[in-house]
């Protein structure tokens, strides 16, 4: 709700500041709607919740969901996020990720704080669960 009203008052003082410049009133407003559809796009789109299925991973998200077949197992190494390729903090971190340890990652991650590491068909994934360990757990059990 914030950025909305930042957003309207951007909007707002660019059109009020084209002074009568028709080109430059239409391209504030058309910049803003590219926002804000941007913006929803990625609140409909953020992870919500992650469900371990015994053929593949299922990120639910606000709108649809996002199924990654294949085995599921922890990852052995130690990596940490580096380079992003991809969402880095709006409505969560999404995308390409380049691990410390080499490689890359696939994330869908709403809290840095709390990440897991796992293998889903043998492609990295981030993950943020309310429950790291039990993540893990649930991983070993599958």
């Amino acid at each position: 709700m914030f950025w909305g009203v930042v957003l309207l008052a951007w909007v707002g003082s660019g059109v009020g500041a084209s002074r009568g410049d028709g080109l430059q009133a239409v391209v504030m407003l058309l910049v803003a709607l590219l926002l804000g559809g941007l913006a929803l796009w990625l609140r409909y789109t953020q992870p919500l919740r992650y469900r371990v299925e015994h053929d593949g991973l299922v990120i639910e998200r606000r709108i649809g969901s996002t199924r990654i077949p294949g085995a599921i197992e922890r990852y052995t190494g130690k990596a940490t996020l580096g380079l992003r390729l991809g969402s880095g903090g709006v409505y969560g971190y999404r995308g390409r990720f380049r691990l410390s340890a080499g490689g890359w990652a696939h994330a869908f991650v709403t809290d840095v704080k709390r990440t897991s590491l796992i293998t889903v068909g043998g492609r990295s994934v981030v993950l943020s669960p309310v429950d790291p360990a039990a993540l893990v757990q649930e991983v070993a059990h599958a």
